[in-house]
This record gives C-alpha cells, structure tokens and sequence, in this order.
C-alpha cells in the first residue's frame, strides 16, 4: 500500500493545552503503550471520519509524545512510535505518513519512505457526512478475481513511476481501482460525483481518500481554481501540501 501526508493534523500536549484527553482516547491509548504517563490534552484540525487518517494521526502524535518523554530525540521517537501506531492501526499506510512524513510504501511490517512527492497540487474535497473505517470495510468482498488483482497491481507500479518522474499524465490511470472503490463509491454517491466533477474539470486524477468519503484530487496549478470551484457544494474544498517532516515539536 501506499500513503501519503497532507498537511492537516492532530497534536498531542503534556502541558495543559487542547481538550483532556479520556482514559479512552485513541491519542491517550497510544501514548500509554508507548510509555507515557501523566494527562495529556488533544486538538486537530484534521476531519475524522472522512478517510484522511485522523487516527493515524492522532495517535502518531501520543506515541511520539511518549517517546520524547522518555528522553528520545526526535528522530528516535519517530522510529519507536511507529511500531506502536501500527500494531493499533492494524496497518502502517496511516501510521508510517503520520510518523514520518512524506510518501511510503507498506508490504506488511515494511515501511519505506519514496525518495519523490506528489506532483502537481492537491486538492481535498470534504463532504459533510462520516463513514467510520470499520462499516466502510463492510462493503468489501472478502475475496477478489485474479484480474482484479492483476488491474490493481499494475495501476500500483505505473503510480510509483508517476510519483518518481513526476508525471502528471500517468495519475489518471495509476489511480484506477477495481478492489475498493467501486463497492464504497456505491454506498457514497456524493463521492462519485466528487470524483466524476474534478476529471470533468480537468484534474489529473482523483481518488477516494483512505476509505472515503473524502476525494483526493491532483490538479496542475492552472487548474486550480476551476476545478476547485467546480466541486459539489455539499462539501469544504482543502487546498493542501504534501507534509515532509511528519510528528514534530511544536512550542
């Protein structure tokens, strides 16, 4: 799999800022596993339940918190806080973004940082509504064809290639789906609509983000604004940076 951090974000404090964190907290939960102790207070200004790593995010931030109370330095929290976050999550494609920064690729306990970015700018449409990770799943068939494998597996390469040569006119494709997107896109038609409008609008690609129903959206810089201003209303429009530095200290 592959992940990508955008800048949005969750932050996690030992000294009295945000909201008290519950013994139940997912921020707090990863905390406490990685070691921390004492209360902890959380803020974000990153949408939960809309499939752009709220989780991973928050509880990247209680892991590496831990860390660097333990006497870690920054560079040593990241890389012990990232286990943790991604035996909670189940998965590291949230996890290893959050933690690190920048673009990753996950074969299982795996993760790898991609020496390249996203080309062009990135838009995220935001609808109103959530869809918790757990019932999106639900939707999906616990087993898929050979070619539908086989699709996916070649769109997986061809992304790769566009992201090291910076190849906007290879996104379109590279971004095509036959496992997930198709059963989630069903139950979300507000985010078929999404995506349908941005390619319409001359985006150079879109895709469901995570598990929906949130749309990630490429587009060259002339056409931002069009493609922007054209996305369905029931939703916020996110202008956004690939984030390369991941959990930080923030004073």
């Amino acid at each position: 799999m592959l992940g990508v951090a955008l800048s949005r974000y969750a932050w996690v404090s030992d000294a009295g800022e945000g909201e008290p964190c519950g013994p139940d907290h997912i921020a707090r939960i990863a905390y406490e596993r990685a070691g921390g102790s004492g209360p902890v207070w959380f803020g974000f200004d990153l949408e939960p339940g809309r499939g752009l790593g709220f989780s991973g995010a928050a509880r990247a931030a209680g892991a590496v918190l831990a860390e660097l109370q333990q006497g870690a330095d920054l560079a040593e929290a990241q890389r012990r806080a990232y286990p943790v976050v991604a035996a909670i999550e189940g998965h590291g494609d949230n996890a290893a973004p959050s933690v690190f920064g920048g673009v990753h690729v996950i074969a299982g306990d795996l993760c790898h940082r991609l020496a390249a970015t996203m080309p062009g700018r990135v838009l995220c449409w935001v609808p109103d509504m959530e869809t918790p990770t757990d019932e999106s799943r639900l939707a999906l068939e616990p087993m898929v064809s050979r070619a539908d494998a086989v699709f996916n597996l070649g769109r997986l390469g061809l992304l790769v290639a566009a992201l090291y040569e910076g190849d906007m006119s290879l996104l379109r494709r590279a971004t095509e789906d036959r496992l997930h997107q198709p059963p989630r896109l069903d139950r979300c038609p507000a985010s078929r609509l999404a995506i349908e409008a941005a390619l319409d609008l001359g985006a150079a690609a879109a895709w469901l983000s995570g598990s929906g129903p949130a749309v990630a959206v490429v587009v060259d810089a002339e056409h931002v604004d069009r493609v922007a201003s054209g996305l369905p209303v029931n939703g916020k429009v996110l202008h956004l940076d690939v984030d390369t530095t991941g959990s930080v200290v923030v004073d």
